[in-house]
C-alpha cells in the first residue's frame, strides 16, 4: 500500500489482532467455570459414541463445536484451555472485520472497524467463554468476506489504489509514461509498461452504483472466471454451512447477505451462485434445524421478546456505556445517511439489521431471543462507526486540498498517518472509560453463577459418606464440574450416569426405589435449583419421612439437610 494511505493494510489488520489477542488473555483464568461451560467441559471429554447418543436427546445444536472440543480438551482438560479456541476465534473475527474495512473502504477504516470490534465488552466476554459464540462470530465474518469476494462488492478503489485527484496514474519505476486518454475515453487498468492492458491481462471492474462494482471480463476468459466463481462460491456456501452447523441461527446470516446483493444490484450471475451456495448450506443445515426444534424445551427459560429487548442487543453492541454507545450511534447514523463508501454501508448495514429482525419476529413465535445468538451480526457496527469517522475525516480535511504537487503529497501522507493513529486514540479513549465493564467481565461472578465457588462451600458443610439429592439432575452439575470437595458424598438418587445414559446429568430412580435406598439412612442433603417456580419431587419425596433441618441459600441453589422423623 502506497505511504499516502497513511498506514498499510497488513498493519491495520495486525494491531487490532494483537489487542484482541491482549485483552483475550487478560483475566482468562477466572478460577471457575459457569452451568453452560460445564456443559462444554464434561461433553467434550466424553468419547465420540457417547457424545453421538447424548446429541440425540440434548444439545445437537452445540454438537459441533463438542466434537471440535473433544480433541482440545483431550489434550489438557482446563478451564483455560477450554477457553482458549474462544480467543482465538475472536483474532480471527477480529482479523477479518479489519480486512473487511480495508477491502471495502480503506486500510484506516479496517484499523479503526477492527479495534472498535476487539475492544467491545460484548466480544471480550464471549472470547473468553468455552461456547461456540465466538466461532460462530469468525465463521460468518469468514463467509461475508468471501461473499464480497465471489460478488465482486469491492470498490474499485479497493482493487487498484487511485492516484490523488487530478494526477495521472504512476507509472513504476523506469517505466514508460501512460497514454493520456482522449475525451470520452474509457479508463482502463495500467500495466507495469504504463500501457493499458487487455482484458486477458489484468481483471476490470466497472462502475454500477456508488463505488459497488460489477465484474467485467476476467483473466482467461468467461469459462476460467466461471470456474473460478464457482470455486469462491463453493467456499461461501462451505463456510457458511460449518457456521451454522455451529450454531444454527448463524444461517440468517443469509438473509442478510441477499439484502447486500439487492442493494448493490448484483448481476444475474452472482445471484446464481449465490443462491447455489445458499440452498447448499441450508440444505446441509436443515437437519440440524428439525432435532434443534425437537430440543427447544432447553431454551424454555426463555421468554417472549418485547421491542426493548431488540434496544438492549443494540446497547450491549454498541455500547454498552452511554456516551460510547451515543458515539457509536452518531457515526453509525453519519455512515448511512451520507455514505462515502456505498460497498461498506451495503454489506454492514443489513448485517446488524436483518439477523436481529428475523429472530425477533420468530422469537414472537417460538421465544428464543438473546444477543448471544446474535454475536455474529455485531461485526455490521464497528465497519460502519469506522466509515462515519472516515466521513468526517474527509469533510474536516477538504479545505486542505488547495495545496498541490510534491508538498501536497507529502503533507497528505502526513495527515492520513496522523489522522489513522488519532481514531485509534479515540477507540482506546473509549475502552479506557469502558474500562470497569471489561474487568467485571472477569470476575468470578461475571456469569450467572460459580460453580467452583458453589462446590466448595457444599464441601465445607457436608461429611463424607453422607447422601446427597440433586434436584433437578441439572443440578449435579456442581459436583461434575468441580468433583474434588464433593467427592465424599454418595449421590444416592443416580440410575444411570450421563455418559451411560446418553444424557448430560445422568438418569434418576423412581421415588419408590429411592425410599428403598434412604431407608436406614438418618439424614441426607438436598441440593436443589433455588427456582420459585421449578418442581421439586425429590423434596417432596424427602418430607413424607424426614423433616428439614437446616437451609440455606446460595447463589443460584438452595442446600437443604433433612433428618428422618422420630
Amino acid at each position: 500500500m502506497r505511504k499516502r494511505e497513511g498506514i498499510s493494510a497488513p498493519t491495520a489488520i495486525v494491531l487490532p489482532v494483537a489487542v484482541m489477542l491482549g485483552l483475550g488473555l487478560w483475566g482468562l483464568d477466572r478460577g471457575t467455570m459457569w452451568r453452560d461451560e460445564s456443559a462444554t467441559y464434561q461433553m467434550a471429554r466424553r468419547t465420540l459414541p457417547q457424545i453421538r447418543d447424548a446429541l440425540g436427546t440434548v444439545d445437537a445444536v452445540h454438537g459441533l463445536y463438542y466434537v471440535l472440543m473433544h480433541p482440545v480438551l483431550a489434550l489438557r482438560p482446563s478451564e483455560v484451555t477450554m477457553r482458549l479456541p474462544s480467543v482465538l476465534a475472536a483474532m480471527a473475527a477480529t482479523a477479518l472485520v479489519a480486512a473487511l474495512g480495508c477491502r471495502l473502504a480503506r486500510p484506516r477504516v479496517g484499523l479503526w472497524a477492527g479495534l472498535l470490534y476487539a475492544t467491545t465488552p460484548v466480544v471480550t466476554h464471549y472470547a473468553q467463554e468455552g461456547r461456540s459464540y465466538a466461532l460462530v462470530a469468525a465463521g460468518a465474518a469468514g463467509a461475508t468476506y468471501l461473499l464480497v469476494g465471489a460478488a465482486g462488492l469491492a470498490p474499485r478503489a479497493a482493487l487498484t489504489p487511485a492516484p490523488g485527484p487530478g494526477a495521472a496514474p504512476t507509472p513504476a519505476p523506469g517505466a514508460a509514461p501512460a497514454p493520456a486518454l482522449g475525451p470520452g475515453a474509457a479508463s482502463r487498468p495500467v500495466g507495469p509498461t504504463g500501457e493499458a492492458t487487455s482484458a486477458t491481462g489484468v481483471r476490470s471492474a466497472v462502475r454500477v452504483r456508488g463505488d459497488v462494482p460489477r465484474p467485467a471480463q476476467g483473466p482467461g476468459g468467461p469459462g476460467a472466471r466461471g470456474h473460478a466463481g464457482g470455486w469462491r462460491w463453493a467456499a461461501y456456501g462451505g463456510v457458511v454451512a460449518v457456521t451454522a452447523l455451529l450454531h444454527v441461527f448463524a444461517v440468517l446470516m443469509l438473509a442478510a447477505h441477499a439484502l447486500t446483493l439487492l442493494v448493490s444490484r448484483a448481476p444475474r450471475r452472482v445471484w446464481w451462485g449465490w443462491g447455489s451456495a445458499a440452498a447448499g448450506a441450508v440444505g446441509a443445515v436443515a437437519p440440524l434445524a428439525v432435532v434443534a426444534r425437537r430440543q427447544s424445551a432447553q431454551i424454555a427459560w426463555i421468554r417472549h421478546p418485547t421491542p426493548g429487548r431488540l434496544w438492549a442487543v443494540v446497547e450491549e453492541f454498541a455500547g454498552p456505556s452511554a456516551l460510547v454507545l451515543a458515539a457509536n450511534l452518531l457515526l453509525v447514523a453519519i455512515a448511512v445517511i451520507r455514505p462515502r463508501r456505498t460497498a461498506l454501508t451495503a454489506v454492514a448495514l443489513p448485517l446488524i439489521c436483518v439477523p436481529p429482525v428475523l429472530l425477533f419476529a420468530l422469537a414472537l413465535h417460538r421465544p428464543c431471543f438473546h444477543e448471544r445468538y446474535l454475536l455474529f451480526a455485531l461485526a455490521g457496527i464497528p465497519l460502519l462507526a469506522a466509515a462515519g469517522v472516515d466521513r468526517l475525516a474527509e469533510e474536516m480535511s477538504g479545505h486542505r486540498r488547495a495545496v498541490t504537487g510534491r508538498r501536497r503529497r507529502a503533507v497528505s501522507g502526513r495527515r492520513r498517518a496522523v489522522v489513522a493513529a488519532a481514531g485509534a486514540l479515540a477507540v482506546g479513549c473509549a475502552f479506557v472509560w469502558q474500562l470497569p465493564l471489561h474487568q467485571r467481565e472477569r470476575e468470578p461472578l461475571s456469569r450467572q453463577d460459580d460453580l467452583a465457588a458453589l462446590s466448595t462451600a457444599v464441601g465445607r458443610l457436608t461429611r463424607p459418606g453422607e447422601p446427597v439429592l440433586y434436584d433437578p439432575p441439572k443440578e449435579r452439575r456442581i459436583a461434575i464440574a468441580y468433583p474434588r470437595p464433593l467427592a465424599g458424598l454418595r449421590d444416592i438418587a443416580l440410575s444411570t450416569p450421563g455418559p451411560a445414559s446418553g444424557t448430560l446429568y445422568g438418569v434418576d430412580v423412581g421415588p419408590a426405589e429411592l425410599l428403598r435406598r434412604l431407608a436406614g439412612t438418618r439424614s441426607a442433603w438436598l441440593i436443589a435449583a433455588d427456582e420459585p417456580e421449578a418442581r421439586r419431587p425429590k423434596a417432596a419425596v424427602l418430607t413424607g419421612h424426614f423433616r428439614l433441618a437446616y437451609s440455606l441459600c446460595l447463589p443460584g441453589i438452595r442446600l437443604e439437610r433433612y433428618v428422618r422423623a422420630v
